[in-house]
């Protein structure tokens, strides 16, 4: 029995639409995908004897696969996954065989050449990223990138910047330098995506996905809210002027810089902590540090449940928000989606999710 309104397109170096049979043979699937993180997913292979499956994902060549996974939710087929086969494993139990393929997105492509030294002359941060980006357009990839509120650009006579490691682990390096986050969204269409560096949450606020009734969840089987008075820190960092070496302090930016917090009031920070080896940056480089440290531990109120998306005909995506209501005052509003993972099988597709957001109450 194959599995109703899911489509799977692999091949190298252009996906195309698998065989029948090996839609039949697909027992179940699994697709995680989190805001700032690499997505990755798991097909379940039912194995007949003689079966010819492994050796036509498993290509002689050793060339990597491309595969697009395509959920059917609603009106219109989504786009789940874009990325490429890693690993293959065939295995038995109680008398059957399976296979099992596992892949990850596409910024997997980003992340096997170490660029270590390659040089950025006089460019700011979102030159950077756009002009590493570019490079994967041949993969449908396109940037989607939101210049940094607070960035430092000095003169090519006084520092020229140079990557660090790859290109995935340098793009995500400098979003967590400003507070910002890198996520590879597949989609709208099969073979392509949307590479976004920028502020979370960035979903349309009048227009959530999801509306939770906490009284009567009945679009939801469960729902769980948290609030971690612990979790924000008070981040304080002290630079040296370049003449005097005086130390000097850096306030720390207001949040808000980056973007307005779901939440209606962000709570006082519990704990403190000191930004090491500070003394050499500079003030604005210094004040994006703090900036990134104090957006990310702002965010102490989560979330996670579980959505069955055939009886909803509704499945959530990573940086989508969901709106909380009658849960109590405290925790009512608007919630990022943060992390969601399919199980789909023929019988059912359950999505679990994640909920993050910065701040306590629904806000205006």
């Amino acid at each position: 029995m194959s599995i109703q309104g899911f489509s799977l397109l692999a091949g190298s170096p252009v996906p195309k639409p698998v065989p029948s049979d090996m839609m039949e043979a697909l027992e179940a699937v699994e697709i995680v995908a989190a805001i700032g993180e690499r997505g990755t997913f798991r097909l379940k292979f039912r194995l007949d004897r003689g079966s010819t499956l492994p050796a036509r994902f498993l290509l002689g060549t050793g060339d990597l696969v491309r595969t697009v996974l395509v959920v059917g939710v609603g009106k219109q087929p989504a786009v789940a996954m874009d990325g490429v086969m890693v690993e293959h494993s065939v295995f038995t139990s109680d008398e059957e065989r399976f296979l099992v393929i596992a892949g990850e997105d596409l910024t997997l492509l980003m992340d096997r050449i170490d660029a270590t030294g390659r040089p950025y002359p006089g460019m700011a941060i979102a030159t950077r990223i756009q002009l590493i980006l570019a490079a994967y357009a041949l993969y449908g990839v396109t940037p989607e990138v939101i210049p940094a509120p607070l960035t430092d650009l000095p003169a090519p006579t006084e520092r020229i910047f140079h990557q660090r490691g790859t290109d995935y682990a340098y793009i995500r390096s400098l979003a967590a330098e400003v507070g910002y986050r890198f996520t590879l969204n597949p989609g709208p269409l099969p073979g392509a995506s949307v590479a976004y560096w920028g502020p979370e949450p960035h979903a349309d606020r009048s227009r959530p996905s999801l509306t939770i009734d906490f009284e009567r969840p009945a679009n939801v089987d469960r729902l769980e809210l948290r609030f971690d008075m612990m979790h924000r820190v008070d981040p304080e960092a002290t630079i040296l002027d370049p003449a005097s070496k005086a130390p000097i302090p850096v306030p720390v930016p207001n949040i808000d810089v980056l973007r307005l917090p779901l939440g209606a009031v962000v709570p006082p920070a519990q704990k403190r902590t000191r930004l090491h080896q500070a003394a050499k940056l500079s003030p604005l480089q210094a004040a994006a540090k703090l900036l990134a440290v104090a957006s990310r531990s702002a965010e102490s109120m989560t979330g996670s449940g579980v959505l069955n998306v055939r009886r909803n005909d509704l499945r959530l995506r990573a940086g989508e928000l969901v709106d909380v209501r009658a849960a109590s005052k405290p925790f009512d509003g608007l919630f990022a989606v943060r992390r969601v993972h399919d199980r789909i099988t023929a019988q059912s597709h359950l999505q679990e999710f994640e909920l993050v957001r910065a701040g306590i109450g629904a806000a205006p």
